[in-house]
């Protein structure tokens, strides 16, 4: 659980980008600045008049396409890298696992919620701020494992999603519900065992060993037969809805 909660702190140790970025980087400087100094000389020497208006022209027009077949080559390599380096469809491993953690931590605590609403018995309008928050987390959980960015602002790909983490909400309402209804079972039963030892056996026992030393029934403010009956009620109690 703790895993789950803190999941999104994993991401520091995971780079944002490639490293073959800055590389990709340098040469596309270099490639722009190589440019403009050859332009820059060019135009220079059509001050000077050492070269005519004619040459400039076609030599700044064959630099003009050499210079963009180069950089759409780089352009070309920094998509490459951009790619090889995204995550279903993300940016990077990095984002993706930063988002998936607080998502996971998000259902934890929507489920712990929910647990808890059960638990004290609070009401349905309660009960929706839980499922609510479990609906998001499902929908970010297909989200991010099946779909990807551009799937996002295709209106079928949504509503589809959102089907898909009610219905699995529903799912989850009901088994933490049944596994709460459990809890309280088990709970109750601990409860009982408590009062058996600290109250009722010793109650019991006091009692017993009064009559068998004194041969008369213990003076107090009830009788055995009280005593016996409380007993019954109250494991009557716990018991009866199992």
């Amino acid at each position: 659980m703790f895993l789950i909660v803190t999941m999104s702190l994993f991401h520091i140790f995971f780079s944002a980008k490639s490293p073959k970025l800055a590389e990709n980087n340098a040469a596309y400087k270099l490639a722009i600045n190589d440019r403009n100094s050859l332009q820059n000389e060019y135009l220079e020497a059509l001050k000077n008049k050492t070269i005519s208006i004619e040459e400039y022209y076609s030599s700044v027009k064959e630099l003009l396409s050499k210079s963009k077949e180069k950089i759409g080559a780089i352009n070309d390599e920094k998509r490459a890298i951009n790619f090889e380096h995204s995550f279903r469809g993300r940016n990077s491993f990095h984002f993706w696992i930063f988002v998936f953690g607080l998502v996971s931590a998000l259902f934890f605590f929507s489920c712990k919620s929910l647990h808890n609403d059960f638990s004290r018995g609070s009401t349905v309008k309660f009960h929706l701020v839980s499922i609510t928050g479990i609906i998001i987390s499902f929908f970010w959980f297909i989200h991010l494992i099946f779909l990807t960015q551009n799937d996002f602002n295709k209106n079928k790909y949504i509503i589809l999603t959102i089907v898909c983490a009610s219905i699995f909400s529903v799912f989850t309402y009901f088994l933490v519900k049944y596994y709460t209804y459990k809890d309280q079972i088990i709970l109750k039963q601990l409860s009982l065992l408590q009062r058996i030892k600290t109250i009722y056996y010793h109650d019991l026992a006091v009692r017993a060993v009064f009559a068998e030393k004194t041969g008369q029934p213990l003076e107090s403010d009830k009788s055995t037969k009280e005593s016996i009956n409380e007993f019954d009620t109250d494991f009557m109690e716990v018991v009866k809805n199992i």
